[in-house]
């Protein structure tokens, strides 16, 4: 009866040791690379990767209600005044160097609020013309459109603002309105006129 020497059985049980060691490593590498295809696919993105809520929005998709924008509360006053009274009034509206007599011109100011919901970082303008009683644009030299009032909200909570301005009569006698526009860029929110009013005499 033979006997192994001392060093075979080392290197026997070596080996031994050696190829637990490797399927003990290798069974648990696989099952890390299982468990994480299972709970992190590759189609669901990484820590690395940026999530809907972290990709850039535009001003209108950061504002989850409904846009709206409305013209409130339209009036006109009475009782036509000079433009250099307006001025008195609101000196930042008087230019640097008017016309001769431009001050004696007459018009009557116009009120109104408005309210706009959900329109961050985007400018609302109001522009003013004079029409006919059926709503045609009276075409007169210093009858042009005009802008009343521009606002750039910087949240998309709503945005009210109350204005005024002087609308310069027509020179010829006759009854008219002033309409008023609510824009957002080239997107048209609202539109108004105030009452018929009357021109008795020629402001020529």
């Amino acid at each position: 009866m033979t006997r192994r020497a001392p060093h075979k059985r080392l290197l026997e049980a070596w080996g031994l040791l050696s190829r637990g060691w490797k399927a003990t490593v290798t069974f648990v590498l696989g099952l890390g690379a299982v468990l994480g295809f299972v709970f992190h696919p590759p189609w669901a993105g990484g820590s690395s990767s940026k999530s809907s809520s972290d990709t850039p929005t535009t001003a209108s998709e950061t504002c989850p209600g409904v846009v709206d924008g409305r013209i409130k509360e339209l009036t006109i006053d009475p009782q036509p005044i000079p433009l250099a009274a307006y001025w008195q009034l609101h000196p930042a509206s008087r230019p640097q160097n008017p016309s001769p007599g431009r001050g004696r011109t007459l018009g009557r100011i116009v009120r109104f609020r408005f309210e706009a919901s959900n329109y961050r970082a985007k400018p609302l303008t109001v522009s003013w013309w004079v029409v006919s009683p059926r709503g045609v644009p009276v075409r007169e030299p210093n009858l042009r459109d005009q802008l009343a009032s521009s606002i750039t909200p910087g949240s998309c909570k709503t945005t009210k603002a109350t204005r005024d301005f002087w609308a310069e009569l027509p020179p010829r006698v006759g009854r008219y309105r002033v309409q008023i526009e609510l824009d957002a860029g080239v997107e048209q929110l609202d539109l108004a006129r105030t009452k018929l009013f009357t021109v008795a005499s020629s402001q020529g």
